[in-house]
């Protein structure tokens, strides 16, 4: 863990600030803790992003935030007391992030310049993602246990990677591919609600869920989807099947983790340490594969 926290405009005592990672991998989650004697309440934003704090018994501060992947060496912070005047701003240093190259072919429809028709189609689209990432910092938190992973199966394609198509190098892969047969379970990966179930011209058939407190999951290229906007899901449920709709090579499922409209590395949402007020839940349950 690593504290640093200067105050600006604070009254009363100054805040102690800590994190872990001691040095996040740009496009990944952390976690912070703040202990800050004698406020009642507690709100913040890193890299751009609002902060959702949850107290517990000892009377420090948790949450969960973000670093974007194209982070430079490190991300600001502020944070502020519930109805005080007392405010904080933070730097937590960052540490690049490795990542490898793959090459793949793809139908000319995937990498040409679309068409007026199309074109609008993709940026429909797009805006109905963004306004699905704009609502993820609507409501609490609504899981009680941690993540796990939607698939049992192998990782094909890593978060970060660069993606050489045709011959040209035209994207960073910002997910998970999972391997799989057309028609093999997705699984929820906790619990949430249902928040975008969409037939996309890039991510076919795709459900995004809202995990409350700035966290969302997205599942693309299924071949079904077996939920619908508003349905509240738990961890392992199906929600889906393994595909290979949208822009894909061949079957798989790709997943993606997002903090507002930050999109991190799942792996840092499967292996963060969970916040204080899990320690005494129950573990993961393996029964539900």
């Amino acid at each position: 863990m690593v504290a640093a926290a200067s105050a600006a405009g604070a009254q009363g005592p100054t805040p102690a600030v800590s994190w872990y990672p001691a040095r996040p991998t740009q496009g990944s989650l952390i976690r912070l803790a703040v202990t800050w004697p004698e406020i009642s309440g507690l709100d913040g934003t890193l890299a751009g992003e609002r902060l959702h704090f949850e107290r517990d018994s000892t009377g420090a501060f948790h949450a969960v935030g973000a670093v974007p992947v194209d982070a430079d060496s490190s991300v600001t912070g502020n944070l502020w007391t519930d109805g005080g005047p007392d405010s904080a701003r933070i730097a937590v240093p960052i540490a690049a992030r490795r990542s490898r190259s793959e090459s793949l072919r793809l139908g000319r429809e995937y990498t040409e310049p679309p068409d007026s028709a199309l074109a609008a189609r993709i940026a429909a689209e797009r805006r109905e993602i963004g306004q699905a990432f704009a609502r993820a910092h609507d409501g609490p938190r609504l899981w009680s246990l941690w993540f796990s992973p939607p698939r049992r199966a192998p990782i094909t394609s890593d978060f970060g990677t660069r993606r050489v198509l045709n011959g040209a190098t035209r994207s960073r892969h910002l997910g998970l591919d999972y391997d799989g047969n057309v028609g093999e379970p997705v699984r929820a990966t906790n619990r949430g609600v249902v928040l975008l179930v969409g037939d996309f011209f890039y991510n076919g058939k795709c459900v995004y869920i809202s995990h409350g407190a700035g966290l969302m999951t997205a599942y693309l290229h299924m071949s079904a989807v077996q939920v619908s906007v508003g349905d509240t899901v738990v961890r392992g449920q199906a929600i889906g099947a393994v595909g290979a709709t949208g822009r894909v090579t061949g079957p798989h499922l790709h997943w993606s983790v997002h903090y507002g409209g930050i999109t991190v590395d799942p792996m840092s949402l499967l292996s963060l340490r969970p916040l204080p007020s899990f320690d005494a839940e129950a573990p993961d349950d393996p029964r539900i594969w």
